[in-house]
């Protein structure tokens, strides 16, 4: 048997079935957690966050369960945060994405610029879901650009907090 990704040859075929039976029982429960939350964002965000900590979690993984779940819909912020990645890994309460590349894609308004390497904190306040301490997203918004800062999640709305020039301006976003 040869590797479909490599054409190299395979000589464990049971070390093979093994890693696929695993990596499809972590898209069940994957699947299961997406689709249980009350929106997509909290989903994603969460399953990153019971991942076990220090583990990686190759970015083929995720865009494969975002596309079997959500199809061609998957919401805007998922998309830049996924779009691109290489691997995830948790620490604590710090979600950090390893991308192939730097990128810009389109988020409502803003046109969001994601480097290498993003890093964001999940916390709770007041029962909501927030990402905060962003590093490696920046939003660009009528020519300023300035770096984000906070996002909370208040299903269906997402309240965004970004740096453009002096200060902090929040803005209202659809999830979707």
């Amino acid at each position: 048997m040869s590797c479909p990704c490599c054409g190299k040859r395979i000589h464990n075929l049971q070390l093979m079935q093994k890693v696929a039976t695993v990596e499809q029982e972590l898209l069940d429960v994957a699947r299961r957690i997406l689709r249980s939350a009350s929106d997509p964002l909290s989903a994603v965000i969460r399953f990153l966050h019971e991942r076990p900590e220090n583990s990686s979690l190759p970015g083929y993984v995720v865009d494969r369960l975002l596309t079997e779940t959500f199809g061609d819909q998957i919401p805007g912020l998922v998309a830049v945060l996924a779009g691109h990645m290489k691997e995830t890994i948790r620490q604590s309460n710090v979600i950090k994405i390893v991308n192939e590349h730097a990128t810009s894609e389109r988020w409502g308004n803003y046109i969001i610029k994601a480097k290498e390497l993003i890093k964001f904190e999940i916390a709770r306040e007041k029962g909501k879901l927030v990402l905060k301490d962003i590093v490696g997203l920046r939003a660009v918004e009528g020519g300023i650009e300035g770096a984000l800062e906070r996002i909370l999640v208040d299903p269906p709305k997402l309240l965004v907090t970004v740096r453009l020039g002096l200060f902090p301006i929040e803005r209202t976003v659809d999830i979707a």
